[in-house]
């Protein structure tokens, strides 16, 4: 490639977010009233420009959109002239910048990464899962994600999303652990609303018990779990903290059901720290939170070398960040169901910028074809916010 797939200039907007989830504009909440959202452009010398998401949250990641902001302005600079082609080396300059000594800056990062993969489809003239690796990809199945506070309305929006034809549904059951603390009436709570769930969702389907890290301990989550035997359809999702690789061992070789590691995995050495302590059966892989489709291909590798499925999960995101994280399910072994933002997660204020890229129909979404990502970007719309 000649010099002019290099990097001219790297430029953001705030995406102009708000929830649709109602769970999350409850006081008691721990997940964002206003979710935090950037477009990232990264235009080359010869006037191809790709397009990336940024999609972080104020506890989860640790980012404010004012860090953000600051981290794309350093990777601007110091991307200026990067050759496109070479994404290891766009990493590395990114790291040395900012992030690099621990951990730091992934949601920005990611955002860049996602944009130089799109450019880099537009360049070679192809579709970015074809890059990741795949092939022609069938559709990609979809997960749905409840939210709801209580049996009555988890069982209500497990048996919307049926209707609307999802392949597996995500029941969350940490939210009011996060909120108040550990106790055993709030984790009673909990359990009860994962029971509704699957007294509605038949066995075919997919169902993930996601804890976010608030069960406690080994112990406590083992005797919780007890009560699921006879749903082989049921996996347990991050139930202990992050870095407790042993408690996710135990729970996983005691309990009798899959573990899910999702928190944990951060990052491609954090992968294989999960599969020397035999932590898990299969991963959810976050774009933003390991730092974009670069490190997240490392991360997919690793995993499905050791036997450990990979889930793809959404930041939330908007249709942009979706789609990317569609077409790196799309270049996995195994494509598990993918937990999406832009149908019923968050929206945009306004009209929406982003068209193209996918199509979504029955529960399922084929990607496009074209170049990039495929997505067309409203640029009135855009220079508006």
């Amino acid at each position: 490639m000649s010099s002019r797939s290099n990097i001219a200039e790297v430029k953001t907007w705030r995406i102009p977010t708000f929830s649709v989830k109602e769970e999350w504009r409850s006081e008691e909440s721990p997940w964002p009233t206003v979710p935090i959202n950037f477009l990232v452009r990264v235009t080359l010398e010869n006037g191809i420009f790709g397009i990336g998401e940024i999609s972080t949250q104020l506890w989860y990641l640790n980012e404010t959109p004012e860090q953000v902001q600051s981290a794309i302005q350093l990777y601007n600079d110091c991307l200026r002239g990067a050759d496109v082609t070479n994404v290891a080396l766009c990493h590395e300059i990114m790291l040395k910048t900012y992030g690099g000594g621990s951990a730091g800056a992934r949601g920005a990062r990611s955002g860049v990464d996602m944009a130089i993969w799109d450019a880099l489809g537009k360049l070679y003239g192809v579709p970015v899962f074809k890059l990741l690796g795949g092939g022609k990809p069938a559709p990609v199945p979809l997960m749905f994600c409840t939210y709801g506070t209580t049996p009555e309305l988890a069982a209500r929006e497990c048996e919307q999303a049926l209707e609307r034809n999802y392949s597996a549904i995500k029941v969350k059951v940490g939210d009011s652990l996060l909120a108040a603390g550990w106790s055993h009436r709030a984790l009673t709570a909990e359990t009860d609303k994962l029971a509704a769930a699957l007294e509605v969702i038949p066995k075919e389907i997919m169902v993930d018990a996601d804890a976010n890290q608030a069960w406690g301990n080994a112990g406590s989550a083992v005797a919780a779990l007890r009560v699921f035997q006879g749903h082989p359809n049921l996996s347990i999702e991050q139930p202990l903290h992050h870095d407790d690789l042993s408690g996710s061992a135990y729970v996983r070789k005691t309990a009798g059901f899959p573990l899910i590691l999702d928190e944990s995995v951060w990052s491609a050495e954090a992968m294989i720290a999960i599969v020397k302590a035999e932590a898990c059966d299969r991963v959810v892989c976050k774009i933003n939170r390991v730092g974009g489709l670069y490190e997240a291909r490392k991360v997919v590798a690793i995993a499905e070398a050791a036997g450990v499925g990979v889930s793809v999960d959404t930041a939330p995101y908007t249709l942009l960040g979706d789609t990317s994280a569609f077409h790196l399910a799309a270049s996995c072994k195994t494509t598990y169901p993918v937990d999406e933002g832009h149908l019923s997660m968050i929206n945009i204020s306004g009209q929406n910028p982003f068209s193209g890229g996918t199509k979504i129909e029955n529960g399922y979404v084929s990607l496009s074809d074209n170049d990039g990502y495929g997505i067309d970007v409203d640029w009135d719309i855009v220079e508006g916010w």
